[in-house]
């Protein structure tokens, strides 16, 4: 049903959308020109606006010094190497023979100045990267953090530290800022289209196209008939409803599991302190099935991170169906008779679950009441307006939740937020005294590989603990007519366009 609906509702876009075909025609007469259609803008391109940077990054406009692999390893990109001298010290050597796209060299004092500008500009940059104080040393940029920080290198990925260029006119920031990408934005209108051209001073090689125009298109059906129609050559993002229309020889449907995980927080304060009672929940969950439900590719959580992507745990710990180990989990938490309706029951009361919900994915949780109800617990499903409401209400037993684990390839974030006793995101006020020691112990290491041990030991405890059901992760996807070239689809769903995207046959 859900396919005749979508492919019903291209039908009806067709016409509209056929119209502006012509004017991708007539850019590729100039050269090699690719049309993209996104699914979010934000309402600029200044990168330190908000999230507008995701953008600037997706498009292929915006460089930082440090990026992240399609393979979810820092990559030199401004800086071409770094090191922690000490606790709150970090030397970055910047590249030398870069040039911003309106010729100017990019030196370690512009670095400083538009880094400066993004703390200036943004909180939300303030606060992740802990900057104290930055200086020129030679070709070095020297950092100081206020306190030991060893995610400083993770939180410069971030797209609001993209490098531009101050000495440019930034009261046109917002639609033409100077940066150092492949592509330099030529023309924006808010929330409808940007227009690129090729950075003729590029320091890393030819980019592979001349022209690029970005669409936003955020309804899925109008991004998947703008594809079929040639209005583009490339979306992001394809639901499954959609996905069958370009499963044949005239596309290419590139995915990589992303770094989103759907779960559900446990409510340590209510029925389910019981660990053998959180357990038994876990044990009863058909995860596989939930993955199918997902659909497009979706693949079976099971750990807090996604299996691609993260730190390495026990693997026996992973949570997985086990219905013989709920039942006698349930009997050892004293529930171990069942009444009429087939719940278990304790004292002559039946384990009864209120699991609140909040977004787009009721089928999902449907789903998990139905597997629980059959393994014998009652479930309740209460709608609430949005996850404000769900983490402020504290009458659940579980309640929806979503969250990027390696939004900067770096675990300390997600698990700091969701897993330390005294955060404010820790909903369901899980505490576990190791846990938190060893998130102290995050904070200062700076080498990437003790880092992602030390959160491997956390996933084992919170493993074994079961503060939440890990669920399912979705994909990211790109689909691209098959002549073009040079697609790789990225964890980190804000890198998309680069350098080697081209197209065949222009």
């Amino acid at each position: 049903m859900k396919r005749i609906y979508a492919m019903l509702a291209v039908m009806l876009l067709s016409v509209g959308l056929l119209a502006g075909c012509g004017g991708q025609e007539k850019a590729a007469d100039s050269g090699k020109h690719l049309s993209a259609a996104l699914y979010w803008f934000g309402e600029s391109v200044d990168p330190a606006h908000e999230w507008d940077g995701w953008t600037v990054t997706r498009i292929g406009a915006g460089e930082t010094l440090v990026t992240v692999s399609d393979k979810m390893e820092f990559t030199p990109q401004l800086a071409d190497k770094w090191e922690a001298t000490s606790p709150t010290t970090w030397r970055f050597h910047i590249r030398e023979n870069v040039k911003f796209q309106d010729g100017t060299p990019m030196t370690p004092e512009l670095v400083k100045a538009s880094l400066e500008r993004t703390l200036k500009e943004s909180a939300r940059s303030q606060k992740s990267s802990k900057i104290k104080d930055l200086k020129v040393e030679g070709q070095d940029l020297v950092i100081e953090t206020t306190e030991p920080h060893g995610a400083l290198l993770a939180a410069l990925t971030e797209p609001a530290f993209v490098i531009l260029n101050t000495k440019a006119d930034l009261s046109n920031v917002a639609s033409a800022p100077v940066l150092t990408g492949p592509y330099q934005i030529v023309g924006f209108k808010k929330g409808e289209e940007i227009q690129l051209k090729r950075n003729e001073y590029y320091w890393d090689g030819t980019p592979g196209l001349d022209t690029l125009t970005v669409k936003n298109l955020e309804d899925d059906n109008k991004r998947a008939m703008a594809l079929q129609s040639g209005d583009v050559n490339l979306i992001q993002r394809c639901n499954s409803a959609n996905r069958s229309l370009f499963e044949n020889a005239s596309y290419k449907i590139e995915e990589i599991v992303g770094v989103r995980v759907y779960m559900l927080r446990m409510n340590f304060d209510g029925v389910l302190k019981d660990a053998n009672l959180r357990r038994a929940v876990s044990y009863a969950v058909n995860y596989d099935d939930l993955a199918k439900i997902e659909g497009n590719g979706a693949v079976v959580a099971g750990a807090p991170f996604p299996p691609n992507i993260g730190p390495k745990y026990q693997e026996s710990l992973r949570e997985h169906m086990d219905l013989a180990k709920a039942e006698e989990l349930l009997k050892a938490a004293g529930y171990t008779e069942k009444n009429a309706e087939g719940y278990v029951t304790k004292d002559g009361k039946p384990l009864e679950l209120t699991i609140n919900v909040w977004g787009s994915k009721t089928e999902l949780y449907e789903a998990v009441q139905n597997q629980l109800q059959k393994a014998g617990i009652k479930v309740n499903l209460r709608r609430v307006q949005n996850s404000e409401e769900a983490k402020t209400k504290r009458d659940f037993d579980l309640t929806e939740s979503n969250w990027i684990t390696m939004g900067t390839n770096d675990p300390y974030w997600y698990m700091d937020q969701t897993l330390r006793s005294t955060s404010p995101e820790n909903v369901g006020h899980y505490a576990n005294p190791e846990v938190d020691k060893l998130l102290d112990a995050m904070v200062t290491a700076a080498d990437a590989k003790q880092r992602m041990e030390l959160a491997g030991k956390i996933q084992d405890l919170v493993l074994q603990d079961v503060p939440n059901l890990y669920l399912v992760c979705p994909t990211n996807q790109v689909v691209a007519q098959s002549n073009v070239k040079g697609v790789v689809v990225h964890p980190i769903d804000y890198y998309l366009i680069t350098k080697d995207l081209t197209v065949d046959g222009k």
